[in-house]
């Protein structure tokens, strides 16, 4: 959310400069809301690319076998993911749609 809200902060003029031009609170909200999640879920595939790598070493050392992928914990985190993304970004994208435009344009 800290990550969100600094975006939000640095990204006034843009904010600004897009609802002058017509922008819909929902669009704002919705860019806002998308880039959490993906955020998210990019932090989600580097966390299990890196779980599946530990994984096949841990396996290795261990002795022969094979190590099983998990794919219902892996469907779940990136469920959990998304839930996290849009919990954080929702109230960064919720003060980013209510900027003033002309206030917005008039920042810095």
């Amino acid at each position: 959310m800290n990550i969100m809200m600094v975006t939000v902060t640095e990204r006034t003029r843009e904010i600004g400069v897009r609802k002058a031009l017509g922008a819909t609170p929902l669009r704002i909200r919705q860019q806002f809301l998308i880039e959490a999640i993906v955020i998210c879920v990019l932090g989600g595939v580097f966390g299990v690319l890196i779980g599946i790598g530990i994984g096949n070493i841990v396996a290795n050392q261990i002795g022969p076998g094979g190590f099983i992928v998990p794919t219902v914990w892996i469907a779940t985190a990136f469920v959990i993911c998304v839930v996290v993304g849009l919990l954080s970004g929702y109230y960064p994208a919720r003060k980013a749609s209510k900027l003033d435009p002309i206030e917005s344009l008039r920042y810095e």
